[in-house]
């Protein structure tokens, strides 16, 4: 759809991924709120290729590469995982993270396969938030006062979405991305 795509890592977009990843505008919602140095990107991307329970995509439209996607906390047996993502380049067009999602979640419950996707957000990630809620995601639960951040505590918000929730929520989106993406 919209010549958007998510493909595997390779060792070539390690800087760009890194330099992408280490922008305050991103770290600043991170549960790893601190600067990645290199070392540290390696052994994510050594341990990516050799853990079953996660990977990485780049997200990419008509070839050019826009942000990342996560998928951690594999659990086959339940059939469910995580997500994380972001944009990472400043000049993406209008509605790519949108675009993101939309494709991320093609992937994860056609491809993949999943019945359910969890994410769980910081609470003062409000962007984040009406974003899982835009995609059709439920909020499941609040952590209270779950993690520090600039010596206050913040608290964690579940979300989950199941396969039959995003095939209800997918076609309303499709309309709308082939609208902004014409």
């Amino acid at each position: 759809m919209l010549n958007a795509s998510l493909r595997d890592i390779v060792i070539d977009d390690l800087e760009k991924i890194l330099a992408w990843r280490n922008q305050e505008h991103i770290r600043s919602v991170m549960f790893n709120d601190n600067i990645i140095l290199w070392q540290q990107h390696m052994n994510w991307f050594n341990e990516l290729k050799n853990n079953n329970n996660k990977l990485s995509k780049i997200f990419s439209i008509k070839n050019d590469d826009y942000g990342v996607i996560n998928i951690n906390n594999i659990d086959e047996y339940s059939d469910r995982c995580y997500w994380g993502f972001y944009i990472g380049e400043k000049k993406a067009p209008k509605s790519t993270g949108l675009l993101l999602g939309y494709t991320s979640l093609e992937f994860i419950f056609k491809e993949l396969k999943f019945r359910k996707l969890c994410a769980e957000v910081i609470e003062s990630n409000k962007i984040s938030c009406n974003f899982h809620e835009k995609l059709g995601f439920k909020l499941d639960g609040t952590l209270r006062k779950q993690i520090k951040r600039n010596e206050n505590y913040e608290d964690i918000y579940i979300y989950s979405l199941f396969a039959e929730e995003w095939e209800e929520k997918r076609i309303e989106l499709n309309l709308e991305l082939e609208e902004r993406f014409k």
